[in-house]
């Protein structure tokens, strides 16, 4: 009969709806999962970051940015709800840690770096031409260059040294080159005159001679006209 054919087609596509409504439940439950899982990952990078930077940098936040990171552990355990991810809650802590986490972390590491490196970088550009081997020098540079931004920290440039190992290894490579070049007071604040090239004649000494005798630098020192 008619009428049993139209109840059983409207059987049929109620069973459609609410397949189709479960499929697309299903399909939601699992992005928020995959976007929890992520921001998770993320936030706990970060926090590796951190413990590495301060470890062997002494590196550490300031006490807003410390205080949001605190407060992002309590959101991400708030996003679970029943056994399963609250949108709401997520969506939250997601806002949070984009607009407060992140922008600090990366503004306090960049500030951090640069007051970090400058006296290195001042180190290198009084003695970086000293040095035999300038591969050396310009790898050292690229390395703390690297070394400034922080989401790339973890990344991987030779072999399985991150960025910021490479950061902490160029330091203490350019204090171990000073070192070695036997550098007195009176033959740095040459080598400083030479490097801005404001070096004279009559800025040369005795010591400095044999300095640059000893270490093998004569081919590293020219003269020239003032032009």
């Amino acid at each position: 009969m008619l009428t049993d054919e139209i109840k059983k087609s409207i059987k049929q596509l109620k069973q459609l709806d609410v397949l189709e409504s479960a499929v697309q439940d299903a399909e939601k439950k699992a992005k928020n999962d995959s976007d929890y899982a992520t921001l998770v990952t993320d936030f706990t990078t970060s926090m590796s970051k951190l413990y590495i930077a301060n470890k062997t940098l002494n590196y550490e936040l300031s006490d807003e940015t410390l205080q949001f990171t605190e407060e992002t552990i309590e959101k991400l355990e708030s996003v679970i709800s029943a056994g399963a991810v609250d949108k709401e809650e997520l969506s939250a802590a997601k806002q949070h840690v984009n607009r407060k986490v992140t922008p600090n972390l990366s503004k306090e590491w960049k500030t951090f770096h640069q007051k970090k490196t400058s006296g290195i970088s001042g180190k290198l550009a009084t003695i970086g031409s000293l040095v035999q081997d300038q591969d050396r020098i310009v790898q050292i540079k690229t390395n703390i260059s690297n070394g400034s931004d922080w989401d790339g920290l973890f990344l991987a440039d030779v072999g399985t040294y991150t960025r910021l190992d490479l950061l902490k290894s160029s330091i203490d490579e350019v204090d171990e080159i000073e070192e070695s070049l036997n550098l007195s007071d009176e033959i740095r604040d040459f080598v400083v005159l030479v490097t801005g090239g404001k070096a004279k004649i009559s800025d040369l000494n005795e010591n400095i001679i044999k300095w640059i005798k000893d270490e093998k630098l004569d081919e590293k020192f020219i003269v020239d006209f003032k032009k």
